[in-house]
């Protein structure tokens, strides 16, 4: 049994009206146009034709995609406290179906089904921000310094409407960022402690710039692969290591294949709520605003239950005779800060994107 189960419950009703009340005074500023759009989007919602009684009593599933693993803290609360928080605040209209662990294929995959609108709504991660760089910068090495300011700048009404005017041509809007740890490198060969230790071993990444680049200023030779693809590649040898938090090392059973994790803690990684924008739009106003509200109380319950079970997943990993070693962090964000200042320099709206985040942060 899980050890962890029950407590996004006990999360959930200790802060939960706390957090909608937050959710609520910050709603309209989160991805809503104008009066006169909402207006219009009501009307479009009216205009279809009525269902039929039997219809009626049968809520609209909205199906939710994910390769993260069943029991970690992304999906848990997907199941024990979005679902049935979604239900309640839409009387039942909706219902949320959860497919966990790359059921419907990696993060590519089911983010094209969001954009054809086959699948309504998703936990994405980084496939997108090559193609957006404003997006692109909240999944850079060392941009935040710790879990408290970067939740509350990716919580900020105005950071969420600019990114949404950022990925509106990709038919999606972000309904939220979903903390999912601070990433480490581990690999099967040897300890690593500077970047000096990279050298000569390949590290899977996403198939993402920063990502690809990152690991080879450290010295890393690269392979690109889904996160389900993960634990083959690293059981057959194509890969030495990989780079995620602890939790997913744990959770998605890497330590089998994975002797040592060095905590470089070298970026505070937020996967997002991402929605098809033409079924988010087809909703009525009031299934709308409930739909926000639950969407920013899951964020919110999500940063506590990882907060919670950090130090006990690394004992974890520990007792299931993973060595972990705690390292000098400042070479490897002198790294980071070197590819943040280039990229500034090239992408104005990355510079921008990144002035704004740190600024709301700070707040």
């Amino acid at each position: 049994m899980n050890r962890n189960k029950g407590l996004l419950f006990k999360i959930w009703k200790i802060g939960g009206a706390a957090v909608l009340a937050a959710a609520v005074s910050s709603i309209s500023g989160c991805g809503q146009g104008s009066g006169q759009r909402e207006l219009s989007q009501e009307q479009k919602s009216e205009e279809r034709e009525a269902p039929s009684a039997e219809n009626r009593e049968k809520p609209i599933p909205i199906k939710l995609a994910d390769f993260l693993a069943e029991d970690h803290p992304v999906n848990e609360s997907l199941n024990e406290v979005l679902r049935p928080m979604l239900e309640e605040k839409t009387d039942g209209r909706y219902t949320l179906e959860v497919y966990s662990d790359g059921d419907l294929g990696g993060e590519e995959d089911f983010l094209k089904g969001i954009r054809k609108g086959t699948i309504e709504a998703g936990i994405a991660g980084v496939e997108l921000s090559d193609q957006f760089p404003a997006l692109k910068v909240v999944d850079f090495p060392f941009v935040f310094e710790d879990i408290d300011s970067s939740f509350a700048a990716l919580s900020d009404p105005d950071i969420m409407n600019a990114m949404n005017e950022a990925i509106e041509p990709a038919g999606i809007v972000c309904k939220g960022f979903v903390l999912t740890g601070v990433r480490s490198i581990s690999n099967d060969v040897r300890p690593i402690k500077t970047p000096e230790d990279c050298k000569g071993l390949t590290l899977r990444t996403p198939n993402v710039t920063q990502f690809i680049e990152y690991a080879h200023r450290l010295g890393f030779e690269t392979i690109n692969a889904s996160v389900p693809e993960i634990f083959t590649v690293l059981q057959q040898k194509l890969a030495d290591g990989q780079e995620n938090p602890p939790t997913a090392l744990l959770t998605s059973q890497w330590y089998q294949v994975q002797k040592y994790l060095s905590l470089t803690r070298h970026q505070i990684t937020y996967n997002w709520i991402a929605v098809n924008k033409e079924f988010y739009d087809s909703m009525k106003e009031e299934d709308r605003k409930a739909f926000d509200e639950c969407c920013m109380a899951y964020t919110e319950t999500v940063k506590r239950a990882y907060m919670e079970r950090e130090a006990s997943d690394l004992e974890s990993l520990r007792e299931l005779g993973v060595d972990v070693t705690e390292v000098d962090r400042e070479p490897f964000r002198a790294v980071g800060q070197a590819m943040i200042e280039e990229y500034s320099q090239k992408y104005p709206e990355f510079k921008g994107m990144l002035e704004m985040l740190r600024e709301k942060g700070a707040e």
